[in-house]
């Protein structure tokens, strides 16, 4: 049943992802694609850029709810490792959802509610990780690469297993391939800046 397990918790788990709900909640709301505004990003940090935090807030509780399921599933049928596949195919539908275009965020708010679904240490130390970057620089695709640096790292040391640890580095290398334009900017020093009093910028139809 391994196999057939892994197969539903990926199928799951993509169509779940898929759901991107910044485009949605920026279509129902404001009747726009976000991708057409700010970074061109269906991610939480665009999302509070263009839309502002209430908007963001419903974008948030979507997209942990979405990941909390495909988890909660993927832990039910096959344990951690059932936990990491559904982490890893929610995180692509996020990126490439399949009702949008192939066109989606890049999986760090869905990554870091894997991270907290699968163990709450390794999810701290990522977190910590991330604060303490984006306090320091404000620049939010920073603390994401760390944090993602971190998860392999966190989760050799609180299992020394090397499967999981292996799926953790490839998870890892594909947030910072995400983030590929974003380490351009940040050589250049040209990454945007996050503020919390940055004001909306998509109008409503």
């Amino acid at each position: 049943m391994g196999v057939a397990n892994y197969l539903i918790i990926a199928a799951i788990s993509y169509l779940l992802g898929s759901l991107s709900f910044a485009i949605i909640i920026c279509k129902l709301t404001l009747g726009q694609d976000i991708r057409t505004y700010g970074s061109g990003n269906a991610g939480l940090t665009n999302s509070y850029r263009t839309m502002g935090a209430k908007k963001t807030l419903l974008v948030l509780v979507g997209d942990i709810g979405k990941a909390a399921i495909a988890l909660a599933i993927g832990g039910m049928l096959e344990g951690t490792m059932g936990k990491l596949i559904a982490g890893i195919f929610v995180i692509v539908g996020h990126v490439f959802p399949v009702y949008f275009g192939f066109r989606g965020g890049k999986g760090v708010l869905v990554g870091a509610t894997m991270l907290l679904f699968l163990d709450w240490r390794i999810f701290l130390v990522a977190f910590a990780l991330f604060v303490v970057a984006v306090a320091i620089t404000k620049w939010v695709s920073l603390g994401s690469i760390i944090g993602a640096i971190s998860f392999p790292i966190s989760m050799w040391c609180f299992y020394h297993d090397t499967k999981t640890t292996i799926v953790a580095a490839c998870m890892s290398l594909a947030v910072i391939f995400m983030h590929r334009s974003n380490i351009v900017r940040i050589v250049k020093g040209t990454e945007n800046k996050f503020s919390f009093t940055s004001k909306p910028q998509i109008k409503k139809k």
